[in-house]
């Protein structure tokens, strides 16, 4: 999406609105205390108002969740710190003052740019990062850009843009955030009276579709309350006008009302971040491996599984908790992918460390693992970790667990295979030797990943068949993951005709996981193509052209140390 309205005709409505404010609120009286009230330096709370419920894209969460997913979305973290005075704003103080007193904010740097052609193309400076909606929205460039977009978009939805267009695309998605934020249509609280789960929630402003006005009164006037207590910093007002205005939504519709563990929960999930601390305990894992490879290897060991364990267990709560969250398997776009090939690399690591007790597969897995969660974790823009509501085609959850979680799986066994493949080049690269076991640590992996990508393939077929009645149609993304398993197969018949040995293996692991990456990512952001539209993105492409690179680099200099008989040789 991206706005459609002239910017100058939303900037001259603000001095109107924000709709929700105006309507509820006792403005202007109110807004001449907010500078006055600015001035004090006393903390203030905004903890009571985090877990009532609001509604976005037909998906109900906490305020705070929508606050902190809004930020993160036009300004990539969720926290927005001042330039100027380096004050951190949380995201719900944030949504908050957006929403009694939007003009400020139109001149503060708050929405993200990250595309250097875009910025030079729209004369902003490219050495910054952030920009005011104010001088973006005075771009006539990026006016004239939008409306390409647009005309291509009318032509054919799924149409493919180039990078340029993609790029101001998503500089209008988050301007159209901005707006939703600022005339206060991101406050949809007011529950649909006979489907609260899935009819639509309107603003307070909006409540006279559903209701009369004297069953809105009561949330009405708490949400007067709470906007004046939090302009005079009356806690204690602001806790008990919360309070009330919880309570007369939830009985607008009692029925179907999202329950309080269940905000609770995604409230906790969100806040505490389950993928971000597991991926510290793996780093810290492979740290300590690393560091007693040659003294302390017994307690070495002991430690790093245990904190191996430990990340596995923060990032199974994680997946847990977002599949009690969202009611369905968590693997149904790029961002869940990503987590669950570390999680599904940890698990296989940890099975075979405790079949065969060697420190390699936890040395080959605990890395990759790390890698795909700062991933997530550090690409919001990219790798979006809102629970969005599925699309009509994934609204089956016995094939999206069973297809897309063996698919992925499969992604998880090459990814170790990957990382053992890695630890063999690296040995015979520093001139140690290889042995035959460690070889067949890595045909093992390979041959899990193999089988569960063959399976995944066949029942994505079948569901093919299910959804759209026909079983196989050279779609981009079934042609790659046939050529990605293809590719795993000729390294293992390779194997077995013995046509290259244990070396061969693990140059053949590195350089087939790039058809992964191509079925994985490539079709999705790169090709964006095919009847698999609903897991098209855009972005992160430098980061896999220099992760492909760099591997070619490394497996350049492993055949180059091979050929010049540098390495020692394995016993396989």
């Amino acid at each position: 999406m991206i706005p459609t309205k002239p910017f100058p005709k939303f900037i001259s409505c603000l001095k109107n609105l924000s709709t929700t404010a105006r309507l509820c609120l006792l403005i202007p009286t109110l807004l001449c205390a907010v500078q006055s009230a600015g001035a004090e330096t006393s903390p203030f709370s905004l903890s009571a108002l985090e877990d009532v419920a609001v509604q976005e894209n037909g998906r109900n969460k906490p305020l705070l969740v929508l606050a902190m997913e809004n930020l993160r979305t036009i300004y990539g973290a969720d926290v927005w710190k001042d330039p100027e005075t380096k004050q951190k704003v949380p995201a719900l103080q944030v949504m908050m003052e957006m929403l009694l007193e939007p003009d400020p904010w139109l001149s503060r740097k708050i929405i993200r740019v990250d595309h250097l052609k875009l910025k030079k193309e729209l004369g902003l400076e490219p050495s910054e990062k952030y920009f005011t909606y104010r001088e973006l929205s005075q771009s006539d460039r990026l006016q004239t850009l939008f409306s390409e977009v647009l005309a291509l978009r009318e032509k054919d939805s799924r149409v493919k843009l180039e990078p340029m267009l993609e790029a101001a695309r998503g500089v209008g998605a988050k301007m159209e955030v901005f707006e939703r934020m600022a005339t206060g249509k991101v406050w949809m609280v007011v529950p649909h009276p006979s489907d609260p789960v899935h009819g639509a929630w309107v603003t307070l402003p909006e409540g006279n579709k559903y209701y009369q006005p004297e069953q809105l009164s009561a949330a009405v006037a708490a949400f007067r309350e709470m906007a004046k207590s939090y302009i005079n910093r009356d806690q204690s007002g602001f806790d008990r006008a919360v309070a009330t205005l919880d309570e007369s939504l939830r009985g607008l519709s009692p029925q179907g009302y999202p329950s309080a563990s269940i905000l609770q929960l995604e409230h906790v999930y969100t806040v505490m971040h389950p993928f971000r601390l597991a991926w510290w305990a793996y780093g810290l894992a492979v740290v300590v491996l690393a560091l007693t490879s040659l003294r302390g290897r017994e307690w070495g060991y002991r430690v790093g599984w245990g904190l191996a364990l430990l990340g596995f267990a923060l990032q199974l709560s994680g997946f847990v908790a977002r599949t009690v969250i969202s009611g369905r398997a968590p693997v149904t776009n790029m961002y869940e992918t990503v987590i669950w090939l570390g999680f599904g690399v940890m698990l296989f690591g940890l099975i075979f460390e405790a079949i065969y007790r060697c420190r390699y597969f936890l040395l080959g897995s605990a890395p990759v693992a790390v890698a795909s969660l700062i991933l997530a974790d550090s690409l919001p823009s990219v790798l979006n970790s809102a629970i969005h509501p599925l699309v009509p085609v994934l609204r089956h959850n016995f094939w999206l667990t069973t297809h897309v979680l063996t698919i992925t799986s499969s992604y998880a066994a090459m990814a170790l295979a990957l990382g053992v493949a890695h630890i063999i080049l690296g040995k015979l690269l520093l001139k140690k030797e290889v042995t035959a076991a460690l070889y067949q640590y890595l045909y093992r992996a390979i041959q899990i990943g193999v089988l569960l990508l063959g399976v995944g393939t066949i029942l994505g077929g079948v569901w093919a068949n299910y959804s759209w009645g026909r079983f196989w149609d050279w779609d981009p993304k079934e042609t790659w993951a046939l050529i990605a398993f293809l590719c795993y197969v000729a390294i293992l018949h390779g194997r077995l005709a013995g046509w290259w040995g244990g070396f061969g293996l693990a140059v053949g692991a590195i350089l087939a996981f790039q058809a992964v990456v191509m079925a994985w990512y490539g079709v999705n952001f790169v090709l964006g193509q095919g009847l698999h539209s609903y897991g098209f993105g855009a972005g992160g492409l430098e980061y896999v052209l220099g992760f492909t690179v760099l591997e070619l680099i490394f497996v350049g200099a492993a055949l180059l140390s091979r050929f010049r008989g540098g390495a020692v040789l394995s016993k396989a």
